[in-house]
């Protein structure tokens, strides 16, 4: 009776520890995928052509997580006019879109105050694409590292459920 009761809990910390497997490498691939999506932008951002643009919008937004960290985030609103057809974007580069400093989020939309002309970068294929501030920046990297992070923790969970077994078979 207690060897069976011993298999069903090993059995089910290997289902509890393959959900965890589960969980993490589907974020992960999820938030590595969208964090090679920013970074591919970025990069092909910095050959766009560019037009002249006008700012409609410039503010700091302010918002508190629920561990009560707060979070600031520069919000530009811009129109601009590609081949022929209006635009709208809210980009300024792609990446570091909140910051934990107000300051920071407040320096960049002093460089974007309402009215303001500004240079736009298009992305030719698809003109409602824009950004102020093309190409790389650390910024790019963050979710990219993210969803690495997930995925390598996720690839130790195989290791941990070998060890826990020949650990488990060997008592």
């Amino acid at each position: 009776m207690q060897t069976e009761n011993s298999f069903r809990n090993n059995i089910g910390g290997c289902f509890q520890t393959m959900f965890f497997f589960l969980i993490f490498l589907l974020v992960g691939a999820g938030l590595s995928w969208w964090g090679w999506t920013i970074l591919q932008n970025a990069r092909a951002s910095a050959d766009w052509p560019s037009v002249e643009g006008r700012v409609t919008s410039s503010l700091v937004d302010y918002s508190t997580d629920s561990d009560g960290g707060d979070s600031y985030s520069p919000k530009v609103t811009y129109v601009y006019v590609a081949n022929d057809l209006s635009y709208e974007s809210r980009t300024i580069k792609f990446g570091e879109n909140s910051y934990g400093s107000e300051r920071k989020a407040q320096e960049i939309t002093s460089r974007y105050p309402e009215g303001q002309a500004v240079t736009v970068f298009y992305d030719p294929a698809n003109p409602d694409k824009a950004v102020l501030e093309p190409g790389v920046s650390s910024g790019s990297y963050i979710v990219l590292g993210i969803g690495a992070l997930f995925v390598l923790i996720a690839l130790f969970v195989p290791i941990f459920i070998f060890i826990r077994f020949v650990l488990n078979k060997n008592n």
